[in-house]
């Protein structure tokens, strides 16, 4: 009688089947096993590990239910037709594989759950295009179209930022899509393209903007990969009045160090203040346009002058000692009779420099780890002091090095095919690897080199001849002995 009266009790409050495992709590406690028992709680906890969670979505913007996953497919399906109070027939991935057994499932997958009527994701003008008509949201509907879809569960405007559009900038057309326009979020352009901003159109479809296309450009490319590029030409100063219109603050900052810097260099020469708050007003990871600057005798030692584009730059009788140069462009630069001792000159870009009578003791010029190597091809390095520098790899192809002092360098695998190395001092230098094919070795000092030089390499050795005795009647012979 008790018995009966606890299982009504339990009818009542906890209705089938969710009393099942309560009854089997009650015929516990009614044939005295203790709740806290290890058998008791071993039993609860294997059955509650055994619940799998997952999270079914039905269209963009849907945050989803949570389902608790059932024993087969068909009950899966019959709980999720029951969470969305719509006939479940199918189960996708987020990568439109069908899932045909719950047992690939883990505890928190995002699934897509697709109706009978398959309209659960909603159709675009693209897809109809394609499909002629065809409902969204079937089986056969290919797995990146559902995709990018159903990307919208995980942020809501993210197809809408996919859509590709067109940008009729004073005449010029641009395509690009929504996020590219979007990826500065304080920018006017997010706030042109946001939902419910309504714009002119031409008879294209572009939107119409009118501001100067050349100035556009280099910020639409920013926008796409964080790089401000300028093509030659285009004045600085136009993009960054457009960068400042258009609110794009990324970009702003590194636009006024170059206009700055084009001012400084079109004024005459520099002082190293002057350079120095040029220099303070730029990040050292971006490029800084020194093309022609004059910096004649100026100090610069110790100074962060990587990513500078030094391009025909007067640099006469500079002092960089110790300075960094790696990723610089010193093509055509003039740095004759400079003090470059101990500076970082790795991944330099300086063919046909003019170095002649410059000082490089214990330079460090060798190929860096997954970077280029120093170019050096067709330069003017007469007269120069390379003692104990590190240069292997290094391209010195057709370089004149007439008298040089390259002692105790390490040149393995250096590029010197065709270079002039007359009256070079390369006493105690590391040669090993080093390809010599061409070069103008005469009067070339060699002495305890440490690797020898290959015999396969085709050098130009030009040796003077000793003289040769005058011919002259000869001498009569010697008298027989007696």
């Amino acid at each position: 009688m008790l018995l009966a009266a606890v299982q009504s009790f339990l009818n009542v409050f906890f209705p089938p089947p969710a009393n099942k495992f309560m009854s089997m709590v009650s015929a516990g406690l009614l044939i005295n096993q203790v709740p806290s028992s290890p058998y008791f709680s071993k039993s609860v906890s294997s059955v509650m590990s055994q619940a799998v969670r997952i999270n079914v979505v039905r269209f963009p913007g849907d945050k989803g239910k949570v389902v608790l996953l059932g024993s087969s497919l068909q009950e899966t399906l019959e709980i999720t037709s029951g969470k969305f109070g719509a006939e479940i027939v199918e189960l996708l991935s987020l990568k439109g594989a069908v899932i045909d057994d719950v047992r690939v499932l883990r505890d928190w997958d995002t699934i897509v759950a697709v109706t009978k009527d398959h309209t659960e994701l909603p159709a675009s003008p693209e897809r109809c295009a394609h499909d002629h008509g065809q409902p969204h949201g079937s089986a056969s509907e290919p797995a990146d179209f559902v995709l990018r879809r159903t990307a919208h569960c995980l942020l809501p405007d993210a197809a809408s930022r996919c859509d590709w559009v067109k940008l009729n900038v004073g005449g010029k057309v641009f395509a690009t899509t929504r996020a590219t326009l979007t990826s500065d979020r304080s920018s006017m352009l997010t706030t042109m393209f946001e939902p419910g901003w309504s714009s002119i159109t031409d008879g294209g479809g572009a939107y119409l903007i009118d501001r100067s296309p050349e100035y556009f450009e280099p910020l639409l490319n920013f926008l796409r990969h964080g790089k401000l590029i300028i093509n030659e030409g285009v004045n600085p100063q136009g993009v960054l009045e457009e960068a400042k219109f258009f609110g794009i603050s990324k970009a702003i900052e590194p636009l006024e160090a170059l206009v700055q810097s084009e001012e400084l260099s079109s004024s005459g020469h520099f002082t190293r203040k002057e350079f120095l708050r040029m220099l303070s007003s730029t990040s050292s990871a971006s490029m800084l346009r020194c093309q022609g600057i004059d910096l004649e005798n100026v100090d610069l030692s110790y100074f962060d002058l990587r990513n500078i584009n030094f391009k025909c730059a007067n640099l006469r009788g500079c002092n960089l000692s110790n300075c960094d140069l790696s990723n610089c462009v010193l093509e055509r630069a003039d740095l004759s009779n400079a003090n470059l001792d101990g500076a970082i000159i790795q991944c330099v870009y300086m063919q046909r420099v003019n170095l002649e009578g410059a000082t490089m003791r214990g330079c460090t010029m060798g190929e860096r780890l997954g970077g280029n190597i120093t170019n050096m091809e067709g330069a003017n390095l007469k007269a120069v002091l390379f003692d104990n520098s590190q240069m292997n790899g290094i391209n010195l192809r057709l370089a004149s090095l007439k008298g040089a002092f390259l002692r105790s360098c390490n040149l393995r695998y250096a590029i010197m095919a065709g270079t002039d190395l007359e009256n070079c001092d390369l006493t105690g230098s590391d040669l090993q690897h080093a390809n010599l094919r061409g070069s103008n070795l005469a009067g070339v000092i060699f002495d305890n080199i440490i690797a020898p030089l290959h015999m396969s390499q085709t050098v130009n050795v030009t040796v003077q001849a000793a003289p040769l005795p005058p011919q002259g009647p000869l001498p009569p012979p010697a008298p027989p002995p007696n």
